[in-house]
């Protein structure tokens, strides 16, 4: 992806996350800014988000459809926890504080093969990525209402715990098609 693409999808990031108007948040795109702006949301060229920047394109996407059906649904569920929601559910694939979690694909056979255009760095913690998210979140202390929490726990079982979950939950079936 063309580095001006990659720095036009970052601002539109920072800026609806900037709408939320809450110190906690801008504290972590300060400090993680450059790292979430460049990284991949998958390691395999089949799978969304697998190039530079792909985090930011597929949640700024999947945030956009929760919007999408909110309104579809009658707005049932207050649009900052939609935002909110729909741009950090996927922070941590990042990986750490510290860390990535996909690494630039060295292998020439796996990139042609398989597929894999990045590779996962195993030296991290074995976390999903809700937990590396959650904690991320805790790290730079974004609080959620427990509205927020439970929609992002509806991720790692996959079934919808409330109204936010089930807009999360459908609006990544739509990214994932």
């Amino acid at each position: 992806m063309d580095m001006e693409i990659i720095k036009k999808n970052w601002v539109t990031y920072k800026t609806i996350l900037g709408r939320l108007e809450d110190d906690n948040i801008n504290n972590m795109l300060e400090e993680l800014g450059e790292r979430i702006c460049l990284a991949p949301a998958n390691s395999n060229n089949k799978q969304y988000g697998c190039y530079p920047g792909g985090i930011v394109v597929t949640s700024t996407k999947l945030a956009k459809a929760m919007q999408a059906l909110n309104e579809f649904h009658g707005n049932p569920v207050d649009i900052k926890s939609v935002y909110k929601i729909g741009l950090l559910h996927d922070v941590g694939r990042l990986g750490t504080i510290e860390a990535d979690w996909l690494l630039p694909q060295d292998s020439d056979w796996h990139r042609e093969k398989l597929g894999n255009e990045f590779k996962v760095n195993f030296d991290l913690p074995k976390l999903t990525h809700l937990q590396r998210t959650l904690f991320l979140l805790n790290h730079f202390q974004v609080k959620l209402t427990e509205e927020e929490f439970f929609a992002l726990v509806s991720l790692d079982e996959r079934t919808a715990k409330n109204t936010l979950g089930a807009l999360l939950l459908h609006a990544r079936d739509m990214l994932e098609e």
